[in-house]
């Protein structure tokens, strides 16, 4: 079990925690027993083929005021030095791991295209949330309904575009797996698990290109091996047990 103590971010030890980022032995991912924003975190330790393990708070409630933001996930990096930092924000998580496993392209300006494509999808992924999971229960179906007429549309007519540029391969760049499609995937493998998940696939299948791209990342050797184990099958069936009814574990 991981000892939260990370309520204020340590300044006089900045250089030490800078050397333990660049020269990692282990990682500690902390979130819930579910995929939602703890997926493609998870997804890129499994790439990188590093000593990691998932871990979640014993208690949350009280364990929460020990975080940055009172939120997770948190990632907890150990380093050569003996040293341990810890990362917050789900973006700042990803970044960080996507760059250290190769995950950012060749080159500054690929870096900033799959960081836009990584926003993007984070960013329907949160919208879906606002606009559906979290709406009072009588607003739910004109949000949904907006949601799959607009929100959803317009978010797949733009990755359909960006992915047929690449030439419809199952990738954003290149032939090679980036940041940007497992964070689509996990995009779509969110939805998929969600109570609303037949209108909302209905629409995502008709897309040749995303279903290609999800299926890829699927495919790729890494993700099967951490995808067939019985800690991924977990996590999503706890995504389907939470997010049938996300207030009752509020309470």
């Amino acid at each position: 079990m991981v000892q939260i103590d990370a309520g204020h971010f340590s300044r006089d030890a900045s250089v030490e925690l800078s050397e333990t980022l660049a020269k990692p032995v282990s990682y500690k991912l902390m979130y819930f027993p579910m995929l939602s924003n703890g997926a493609t975190g998870r997804d890129l330790l499994a790439y990188g083929g590093v000593e990691w393990s998932s871990v979640a708070p014993a208690d949350w409630k009280s364990e929460k005021n020990q975080t940055p933001f009172h939120l997770m996930p948190l990632l907890f990096v150990t380093g050569e030095n003996g040293k341990t930092a810890t990362l917050a924000e789900t973006v700042v998580i990803e970044h960080y791991l996507a760059k250290k496993f190769g995950l950012l392209g060749s080159n500054e300006y690929e870096e900033s295209i799959i960081k836009s494509l990584h926003s993007s999808s984070a960013a329907v992924q949160n919208a879906f949330a606002g606009a559906v999971t979290w709406n009072a229960p009588e607003a739910k179906a004109g949000a949904l309904g907006f949601f799959t007429t607009a929100t959803l549309p317009t978010w797949i007519a733009t990755h359909e575009r960006h992915l047929n540029d690449n030439g419809n391969n199952g990738h954003y760049l290149g032939d090679k797996l980036s940041l940007a499609d497992i964070r689509t995937a996990n995009a779509i493998e969110h939805f998929a698990t969600q109570p609303e998940s037949a209108a909302l696939m209905a629409i995502i299948n008709k897309s040749v290109p995303l279903t290609k791209l999800r299926d890829t990342v699927a495919k790729h050797p890494k993700m099967v091996q951490w995808r067939s184990g019985a800690e991924y099958k977990g996590f999503y069936e706890g995504n389907i047990a939470f997010f049938a009814n996300p207030f009752a574990f509020m309470t």
